[in-house]
């Protein structure tokens, strides 16, 4: 039985991917624009989702309106997309999310271990929401070649969280549900 799952971002880069998985017998699907997303359960569910930077022109008169543009029509869009995912994956699913690149525009002020916090912080949020489907979410390098990103989201070169034993990935679970349910409730906090 194939793999079915679903790339989204640059669209060069998922056609190149698409066809490595095509070739690895997988099923993928390529939305190059987020408004597309799934957000409806299918019957089967996702097997793998393999998100990709996308490239993005800032728009501001300031580089803090352009740094700002940058942050949200990128990075901060990318939880928007993961979150419309979300119901259409399947249990033991796995996520790749796929570092972006340095702005286009070299005076805009760019903090790289920032951005990649947030992804990080992104892939923490999905791994607490899909807990109890036990989905395998990984942060790759874009330096990473089309084939290692092939091969993480068939599951491949699984990390610690992803090998443990049953009884230790329902702990895991638990942590992750006890950490969304406190990130739930921080709706009225200041920051």
């Amino acid at each position: 039985m194939s793999s079915i799952g679903l790339l989204s971002g640059s669209a060069d880069r998922a056609q190149r991917l698409a066809q490595l998985l095509k070739d690895a017998g997988a099923d993928p699907v390529i939305i190059t624009d987020p408004a597309a997303l799934p957000g409806e359960p299918s019957n089967d569910g996702l097997d793998f989702y393999i998100q990709l930077p996308i490239t993005i022109h800032p728009d501001g008169d300031t580089a803090v309106a352009r740094v700002g543009s940058f942050l949200s029509a990128g990075l901060l869009a990318r939880f928007s997309a993961v979150d419309r995912v979300l119901p259409v994956l399947a249990p033991g699913a796995t996520v790749v999310l796929v570092s972006g690149n340095t702005p286009d525009e070299l005076s805009l002020p760019d903090d790289q271990q920032s951005r990649l916090a947030l992804l990080h912080l992104l892939a923490h949020a999905t791994r607490a929401e899909l807990a109890t489907k036990h989905v395998a979410v990984k942060v790759v390098s874009s330096r990473r070649s089309d084939q290692e990103i092939v091969h993480y989201a068939l599951g491949g070169d699984e990390d610690a969280q992803t090998q443990r034993n049953p009884q230790e990935r329902s702990g895991a679970a638990t942590a992750y549900q006890d950490w969304r349910t406190e990130v739930m409730g921080l709706v009225g906090i200041d920051i």
